[in-house]
Order: structure tokens, then C-alpha cells, then sequence
């Protein structure tokens, strides 16, 4: 019993290190080794990480490729807003191009690694946030454009409006003689905006008497099509926000 349970251990072992294996590899270049590790970027890409010996230590980067990264999405005035922020938290140095340690022993390249890797990453995410952002508030100008544009005085904006439970505060109303008979909500494709206005727009349809309600999408096509699928069950449409006039007209 006892040595078929080794057995079993060292074959689980074998196993063990053979995905170990598959799911990282390295190659050396020079005087350079490149460590592809399982840390991957917003776009599903590995992170890779070059290591460097100088004596009994290694200099330990990301070869600059987080940098390179920002440049080819248009992100590269966030990215180094961002990147010495990152540095700091994981407890790795920035010089403007590269994450990097600049001296790791032999026994500490593990932890080296795992530490660049994932600031490299975590700094590719945040500038994508923030350049997301921009996004979105342009897109919001644009909304509240159509609205004023397609409506005209009867248009309000940050309006608060009891639905069938409790008051919420909607993006924008059209009111006609004292009555709101449309409401426009302005959702970014990140979950929460997508839940809280679900709950909102929800709320408000499940009047007996209520408003025509529209969810209007910051960015449609960045809009997962299943959350899409449940913003259409809380509102009577939802549109892009840069549909035309006669798009938010058919609204109210």
C-alpha cells in the first residue's frame, strides 16, 4: 500500500513538472536569456522577461516591452504617468523605458521574475484604464451633444427620477409640459456601469406608468454581446452613442 502510493506521488511529480514546463519556457540569446512566463498582457500575450549575468548576480528586466506595448495602442502618455507609480508598488526601480531589479542572486530569480512580470502587466492594464477613460468622456461630450441636439429645451440633464422602488439620478430626461417621457442612460462597457444601470433602468421599467427608457452605449462593439443581452431586458432600446439624431428621437 505504501509503495503504491509513491508510486502515485511521483507520477502526480512527473505531471506536475511537465505542465510546469509547458506553460513557461526560456530561450538564450547571446549573453541573454528571455523567460516567457505565465503572467500574460491585456491582449492574452506572455509576458517575457530577460535576464542578464553580470558576475553572481543577474540584471532582471522586461526588455522595455511594456514601454513598446503603450506606444502601439497610443498609450504611451499614460503608461509613463503610470509606470513609476507601478515601480513603486511592487518594489522594483523604472528608468523610463524598462521595469527592472537591477541585481537578483541565483536563489532569488523566482521572485524576481514574478515581480517584473507582473508590474509590466499591471502597468499595461492601468494605462488602458486610463486611456479607456478618455474614451468615455469624450464619448459622454457626444451623448449629451445628440441629447441637446435632438431635443432641444425639453432635454435635462442629471435628473433625479423615482422609479417603482426608490429615486435614481438618470444621465439625462426629455420633459414635456412637467411629464419626463423618456429617459437616457449612458453606460461604459466595464461591469459595474453595465449592473447599476441594469438595476436603474430596471427599477424604472417596472413602473406602471413610466417613460420610454434607452441605454445608450459608450462603445458598443467593446460591450460584451451577453451584457448587452441583459441591458436590452431592462430598457425599451439600446443604442451607440454615436447613433444619429433620428436614433434618439425614436426614443421618446
Amino acid at each position: 500500500m505504501v509503495s503504491q502510493l509513491a508510486v502515485t506521488n511521483e507520477s502526480l511529480q512527473k505531471i506536475a513538472d511537465d505542465v510546469a514546463r509547458s506553460l513557461s519556457h526560456a530561450t538564450v540569446e547571446g549573453r541573454s536569456a528571455f523567460v516567457s512566463t505565465t503572467v500574460t498582457y491585456a491582449n492574452g500575450t506572455h509576458v517575457v522577461i530577460r535576464l542578464d549575468q553580470d558576475g553572481d548576480n543577474f540584471f532582471v528586466s522586461d526588455d522595455g516591452y511594456a514601454s513598446l506595448n503603450a506606444d502601439m495602442f497610443g498609450g504611451a502618455f499614460q503608461f509613463q504617468r503610470i509606470a513609476a507609480d507601478v515601480a513603486k508598488r511592487f518594489g522594483v526601480s523604472y528608468d523610463q523605458r524598462s521595469f527592472f531589479i537591477l541585481k537578483a542572486t541565483k536563489n532569488q530569480l523566482p521572485a524576481a521574475v514574478t515581480l517584473i512580470a507582473n508590474a509590466s502587466a499591471a502597468s499595461i492594464e492601468r494605462a488602458l484604464y486610463a486611456l479607456d477613460r478618455i474614451k468615455i468622456k469624450k464619448t459622454k461630450g457626444l451623448f449629451v451633444e445628440r441629447i441637446s441636439k435632438a431635443f432641444g429645451d425639453k432635454a435635462s440633464f442629471n435628473v433625479d427620477f423615482r422609479g417603482s422602488t426608490k429615486a435614481w439620478e438618470v444621465d439625462a430626461a426629455i420633459i414635456d409640459q412637467s411629464n419626463v417621457v423618456a429617459i437616457f442612460e449612458f453606460v461604459s462597457p466595464a461591469a459595474t456601469s453595465v449592473a447599476v444601470a441594469y438595476m436603474k433602468v430596471g427599477d424604472i421599467s417596472a413602473m406602471i406608468e413610466r417613460p420610454r427608457t434607452a441605454i445608450v452605449l459608450s462603445d458598443y462593439d467593446k460591450t460584451d454581446p451577453p451584457l448587452r443581452q441583459i441591458l436590452s431586458s431592462s430598457a425599451d432600446v439600446v443604442i451607440a452613442a454615436d447613433s444619429d439624431l433620428e436614433a434618439y428621437r425614436r426614443v421618446a
